[in-house]
């Protein structure tokens, strides 16, 4: 068969494309080797839980993994990157993507710790959370990291609180994708997959505010807390003789400090004073059981009143888990940011124009076709 021009300028260009080709994806395209072939089955839209099958599974490949990586060299170098700012936002306004929301990591810091509590109801834009680590990631109004720190906040704050965020706008908006473009952006990070969140728990999504105040009521009377018990009557004294944490939450009066007797009338009355400090006592005893009842009625019907999870959330196993990042939140936001997750085609970038010409001209002049 006679090699004609127009064949041998085919061959050419086929062995143009597949040098060039080879030469960008490390030989990552190679059949059977994952690279762009399987990097075509990822689609954000599928959700995070399809992103966490994936990113475990043919994503795990250190070949895939390059492309996975490579979204300033695909040939778009903006298509995925996302601006990242800071600021603060109304927790009313801001929606979960996680289906739970656990009760005792939402009140263990506001119902142990009077301090903490007060700081979160002087107003402002609260920060919750260790330093470093006290901001919530968002997108838009949906969270993406710290759920249990704007449950926390809300707890005691109800919906016109306001919480410091990191927001991170993606050109995605629905939550789905969001999550699914969040687990790649932490897998870029790491040597292998993405790791998985724990599951469990008493969970307040969706539940009514009698509901919430019973298991708030079953958290105190059991008499455990993540950070010490909740609700003592150490705790609630100070909310009663705190005229701002007393008015916050509704508690009648407005100092417990003016029923309880001198040390000295005591001492100086003897048997009638002991009778009249027993029954303050119980006076006592039955306001502090009244406000604390007061302040879990009010606890609740604050949680009652988050939004519900957007569509698309997944169980919390396959939520992304920011801290677990190499680098950390940082380490996933910087690949963000700089565009470096490569999640919409193109996965890779073609030969380039310049490139192909250089190398075309190279392949005619040896073969005599030009002079």
């Amino acid at each position: 068969m006679k090699l004609t021009e127009a064949k041998f300028r085919k061959i050419i260009s086929s062995d143009i494309k597949r040098i060039v080709r080879g030469k960008m994806l490390s030989e990552a395209d190679a059949p059977g080797a994952g690279g762009a072939d399987v990097m075509t089955k990822f689609d954000v839209s599928k959700g995070p839980s399809a992103a966490v099958e994936f990113l475990n599974g043919p994503g795990a490949d250190k070949r895939v993994k390059a492309l996975l990586s490579s979204g300033t060299a695909d040939g778009d170098a903006g298509d995925e990157a996302a601006s990242v700012t800071t600021g603060g936002a109304a927790i009313g306004n801001l929606i979960p993507t996680q289906v739970e929301i656990e009760l005792t990591k939402s009140i263990a810091y506001p119902l142990a710790k009077f301090d903490a509590m007060k700081k979160m109801i002087s107003g402002g834009t609260q920060r919750i959370g260790p330093p470093g680590n006290d901001m919530i990631v968002t997108s838009g109004d949906l969270i993406i990291d710290g759920h249990h720190r704007w449950s926390s906040l809300f707890s005691v704050a109800g919906p016109a609180g306001v919480i410091a965020t990191i927001d991170v706008a993606l050109p995605e908006k629905d939550a789905a994708s969001v999550l699914a473009i969040v687990q790649a952006a932490i897998a870029t990070t790491l040597p292998g997959g993405v790791p998985a969140a724990k599951a469990g728990g008493m969970n307040i999504l969706g539940k009514s505010q009698d509901e919430i105040a019973g298991m708030i009521t079953q958290a105190y009377e059991s008499g455990g807390g993540e950070v010490g018990p909740i609700l003592t009557d150490e705790y609630v004294l100070a909310c009663l003789n705190d005229p701002k944490v007393s008015a916050h939450f509704g508690l009648a009066g407005t100092s417990s400090q003016e029923e309880q007797p001198k040390t000295e009338s005591r001492r100086a009355r003897g048997g009638l004073l002991a009778e009249k400090s027993s029954k303050l006592g119980k006076k006592m005893d039955r306001r502090v059981e009244a406000a604390r009842s007061a302040i879990i009625n009010k606890v609740a019907e604050n949680l009652s009143q988050m939004n519900q999870p957007a569509e698309g959330a997944p169980p919390r196993v396959d939520m992304p888990q920011l801290d677990k990042a190499g680098g950390g939140v940082q380490g996933a936001l910087d690949a963000l940011k700089t565009g470096t997750v490569n999640y919409k085609p193109p996965f890779a970038a073609e030969s380039s124009t310049r490139n192909g010409e250089v190398l075309t001209e190279r392949w005619q002049k040896l073969a005599g076709l030009i002079k």
